[in-house]
């Protein structure tokens, strides 16, 4: 049995790393095997996030010590924390994923920027292009006008040694036929 300091203790720890954390995600997992949770974890953690199973209690103390409000009314049941430390949207879609793969396994509700998502908000999330997708989408789009005139510009000399080309032959066959 713990004593209420080591738990008012471990609410500030939590509290803490929901203030480091990009985001958080609460997700349903009774039903769920060990070995389907530990395939969840280790995913989530090689993402450089972490997932924990946290009672609702300890949960509730953290988010108001945080400053995090809304979430207590998803804290029925069972719950896991996916706390997304980066790439929210990398996160949100691997659990979606195992949430379709592994039954049990359901999103409840999300954090991020200081706005709370559903689970129809954190489903939309993850099909979202990943950051680096994004990033080179962006990039891509304000490199096209450049590109764009540097082919222009090419394709000027292109055109006149075709013309260039065009009355050599021309010509060639002009005297051919004489």
């Amino acid at each position: 049995m713990k004593k209420k300091e080591q738990k008012i203790e471990e609410a500030k720890g939590l509290a803490q790393e929901f203030n480091t954390a990009e985001g958080v995600i609460l997700a349903a997992y009774q039903g769920l095997t060990f070995s389907q949770q530990d395939t969840v974890r280790r995913s989530v953690k090689s993402a450089g996030n972490d997932f924990k199973v946290v009672k609702n209690t300890l949960l509730k103390k953290a988010f108001a010590e945080s400053g995090i409000s809304g979430l207590d009314e998803y804290l029925a049941k069972s719950t896991a924390l996916l706390l997304v430390r980066k790439d929210f949207a990398a996160a949100a879609k691997t659990i979606t994923k195992y949430a379709r793969d592994f039954a049990p396994l359901a999103v409840k509700a999300g954090y991020l920027d200081g706005r709370l998502l559903n689970a129809k908000e954190v489903a939309v999330i993850s099909e979202l292009p990943s950051r680096e997708a994004l990033l080179a989408n962006g990039l891509s789009t304000k490199t096209a006008p450049a590109q764009n005139f540097v082919s222009v510009l090419s394709n000027i000399p292109r055109g006149l040694l075709n013309v260039l080309k065009a009355v050599g032959e021309k010509q060639a066959a002009a005297e051919a036929a004489l």
